[in-house]
């Protein structure tokens, strides 16, 4: 039986932590024993993992972040606090700041122990900390780090993370958009780069669904949804000017957004700026968010990017209709106007898309046909790509 470790940030709602969530849910515990570290916090999600997997402790310092207390160090873990802070606030003073993970990892690398066990495969599944810790922390006999987002795009300092991916085995990839800019961003990446979609399970999705009747939604207006975390890659600020345009257009509707984060002071402000208390409503976090996604009239996603786009997946799974902006992965899940609607990355261009699906009803009634006609997306089949990964 194969030792296996995962390593992610926490299990909040958000993409990777709902693919990895899945993919545990389909391993074959007979072939493996799964040790899951979960570094900052444990989220919503726990609930949902299988009883096989053993959750491990994190490094003492994580765990003093969490508690803060508990711990005979604590005067030391104290300072290595003060100076992250202190180094953090240098770093958004620069003309090219470092991502946060870098200048966080930087800080507290020599206080953090290797873990003792050896493992025949360890896995980051995520870039940015789950990566560091598990090239310069682990002892495994083979290192696999998932990327699951745009990272080329990102603030992340290239060179610095090679010094991390060079001792990475495989580098998994979630996208063919990610695979490619990967394997093209180093010569010492082309043949690292391993593409493993996130993992979909279209039936847990749809039971999910069935849950409870949504008692936010009307029956008088229209009901629109977005779900992902409040960080400005989203975009919610263009949500809210949509919103602005439909509501000068006298069109009833309700905007309703799943999900939190660093940015909702920010939305708050631009909605009471716009007097759009009434229309849009920020719900925060929901465990289940799915019946939400069923019961919507049109789901709206305004990235500027994406890892992959997992929620506009679990959308077209439950048959909705979708308006989402032409960020790389885009193309690789919706057929334009075939089974949603791929739109520019500007208030108009989003606005005209979903007023499309309000006053088309030919569009609209053929978008729904097609949708209804086609298989629910199904990834489950990335599992034995999975497999072949830690095998081999």
């Amino acid at each position: 039986m194969k030792k296996l470790l995962f390593i992610i940030d926490s299990l909040c709602i958000g993409g990777a932590e709902k693919s990895l969530v899945t993919l545990l849910n389909q391993i074959d515990f007979q072939k493996y024993q799964i040790d899951l570290m979960i570094l900052s916090g444990k989220g919503d999600l726990i609930n949902l993992l299988p009883k096989q997997v053993n959750l491990i402790q994190p490094p003492k310092y994580f765990q003093f972040l969490k508690e803060r207390k508990g711990s005979n160090k604590q005067f030391l873990f104290k300072c290595y606090r003060i100076k992250t802070s202190v180094n953090l606030r240098l770093n958004n003073l620069k003309s090219k700041p470092l991502h946060t993970e870098q200048v966080v990892y930087a800080n507290i690398k020599r206080l953090i122990k290797p873990l003792s066990k050896v493992y025949d495969v360890a896995i980051a599944y995520s870039q940015g900390m789950p990566t560091y810790y598990v090239s310069d922390k682990i002892s495994a006999r083979k290192k696999l780090a998932w990327v699951n987002t745009d990272y080329v795009n990102t603030l992340y300092d290239k060179e610095l993370d090679f010094e991390s991916y060079k001792k990475i085995d495989r580098i998994v990839t979630v996208s063919n958009n990610t695979n490619n800019s990967m394997a093209n961003l180093r010569p010492e990446y082309k043949y690292k780069t391993h593409l493993i979609k996130d993992i979909i399970d279209p039936a847990i999705i749809i039971k999910l669904a069935n849950k409870f009747i949504v008692p936010e939604y009307g029956h008088s207006e229209l009901n629109i949804l977005s779900v992902g975390r409040l960080d400005k890659v989203k975009s919610y600020d263009k949500a809210v000017k949509v919103a602005k345009l439909l509501s000068d257009k006298s069109v009833k509707f309700k905007w309703f957004i799943i999900g939190e984060g660093p940015d909702r002071q920010r939305i708050e402000k631009y909605i009471n700026d716009y007097k759009l208390n009434e229309n849009i409503k920020l719900l925060g976090k929901k465990s289940n968010p799915y019946p939400y996604m069923k019961h919507c009239d049109i789901y709206v996603q305004t990235s500027i990017k994406e890892g992959f786009g997992l929620t506009i997946c679990e959308a077209k799974i439950l048959k909705r209709p979708i308006v989402c902006t032409n960020f790389p992965t885009a193309k690789e899940i919706i057929n334009n106007e075939i089974d949603g609607l791929i739109v520019e990355h500007n208030i108009e261009s989003i606005f005209t898309g979903v007023l499309r699906f309000i006053e088309d009803s030919n569009f609209a009634m053929n978008i729904n046909d097609n949708l209804i006609r086609q298989k629910p997306y199904s990834s489950i089949d990335q599992i034995e790509k999975f497999y072949a990964l830690t095998e081999g």
